[in-house]
């Protein structure tokens, strides 16, 4: 048998038993054992899968009289915007409204409690005229991060039950991410870790994303291959053909390091539009096993929900009526339940007194395949697969694909799907 001459030097003595296949696998994890290391960055970027809605109220005169703001045409509300470093609603924020100009957003960035001029940033409507939008930097002292960011969406003519004809919605973004760059084998691949308490990080828990393209950017959209939500666990990434995972993450040391990984380690399945949907198998409430490509041939309209989750509960109604309309033009409903605690027979019930007569899968036979392999954190998560199984829509919109919310799913699949009597 032939041994390495570095294992040689090294003066290590092989029992008879080692072989050179043994060897050679103990040269390739030493190879894979390989870190690679970077820092941080000084600004803290948002995380827009973290948010929360406010609403703005009419504000008195004495709270904008500084701001430079006219009494001519002008709405005015105020409310306070959620710190995602410290997590409190503590920032002072108005919204400036003068007629045939775009909104501001006044913000206290210096916390004194005081809205001044200086404090302005104007709002864009770059997706339609009644969604405006503005990214506010908010300065920071005493440590190694010099300021964070908050992106603040303006929804113009919507409002929520509670509000006022004078109210105003506000949707913010309540999370940070410390962003930095490691050095992989000479490229620079970006990374960034949500922020825990007392301004650290910890790469077992939380959001954390790897810039896996190349593009310089780090898409933290639910579904990316580039985002991941930790739980309390190692999370690998894929980095052009290369795995890796973080070793550490340390702000005070200025210091992140990543671990390689074997390709046999990454269990997640990568999603986009175009790609076939990954076959998986689940059983009903029934108790009837099935595989996701018996449904081959079918318009597939999957939703990822739970009754415990509200706003699944709020889509219900569409997804209803579209199984109602459509079933006629070859469209399959098919439920992934995540509800954990329920009696088979009390879930049966709920889902007959809730009119859902579609296929449905029990959260116990279909929770590897949401948690590892599709990595779903959001909640509703539904997708649109054509025939052929391949995705046509994640319901990412901004992605121009076709919307599957609420009344927009009905125009959606009406869309896609063929008329009766076509192919």
């Amino acid at each position: 048998m032939l041994i390495p001459k570095f294992l040689l030097a090294a003066g290590l003595r092989l029992p008879n038993c080692i072989t050179v296949a043994a060897v050679t696998f103990l040269m390739t994890s030493s190879a894979l054992a390989a870190d690679f290391t970077g820092q941080f960055d000084q600004t803290l970027v948002f995380n827009s899968e973290e948010t929360d809605r406010v609403v703005f109220n009419p504000a008195p005169p004495q709270r904008w009289k500084d701001a430079g703001v006219s009494e001519t045409d002008v709405h005015v509300t105020t409310g306070q915007l959620v710190d995602p470093v410290t997590g409190q609603g503590s920032l002072l924020a108005l919204l400036v409204e003068v007629e045939d100009e775009d909104p501001l957003l006044f913000v206290d960035q210096n916390d004194d409690n005081m809205i001044s001029a200086s404090e302005k940033f104007t709002m864009e409507n770059p997706k339609n005229p009644y969604l405006w939008e503005a990214t506010v930097t908010i300065p920071l002292k005493g440590g190694f991060f010099t300021s964070s960011s908050i992106f603040v969406e303006y929804f113009q003519r919507i409002k929520t039950a509670k509000m006022t004809n004078d109210d105003r919605l506000i949707r913010q973004t309540t999370e940070v991410l410390a962003r930095g760059t490691v050095d992989v084998n000479g490229k620079k691949v970006a990374v960034q870790y949500a922020l825990v308490e007392k301004k650290k990080v910890n790469p077992r828990e939380g959001w954390q994303g790897v810039d896996a393209d190349g593009d310089g950017k780090v898409d933290m959209d639910n579904l990316s291959p580039e985002a991941a939500k930790a739980d309390n666990e190692v999370v690998i990434f894929r980095v052009g053909d290369m795995f890796v995972s973080t070793k550490k993450a340390d702000v005070d040391k200025n210091q992140i390091v990543l671990r390689q990984h074997e390709a046999k380690e990454y269990k997640r399945l990568e999603l986009y539009t175009g790609k076939e949907f990954p076959d998986f198998t689940f059983s009903d409430f029934d108790g009837k096993k099935h595989k996701f490509s018996e449904f081959r041939g079918k318009y597939v309209l999957l939703d990822i929900w739970g009754f415990w989750c509200p706003p699944c509960r709020k889509e219900l109604p569409y997804i209803r009526e579209a199984q109602k309309r459509f079933g006629s033009r070859n469209l399959e409903v098919i439920g992934l339940n995540t509800d954990a605690d329920y009696t088979i027979d009390s879930m049966k019930k709920s889902l007959r007194d809730n009119g859902m007569i579609w296929t449905q899968a029990k959260f116990d036979s279909v929770m590897e395949f949401l948690k590892v392999g599709l990595r779903v954190n959001s909640f509703p998560t539904t997708f649109l697969i054509a025939p052929d199984g391949k995705i046509l829509s994640m319901s990412r919109h901004e992605r121009k694909e076709p919307d599957l919310r609420g009344a927009d799913l009905l125009d959606s699949l009406d869309e896609v799907l063929p008329r009766e009597g076509t192919k």
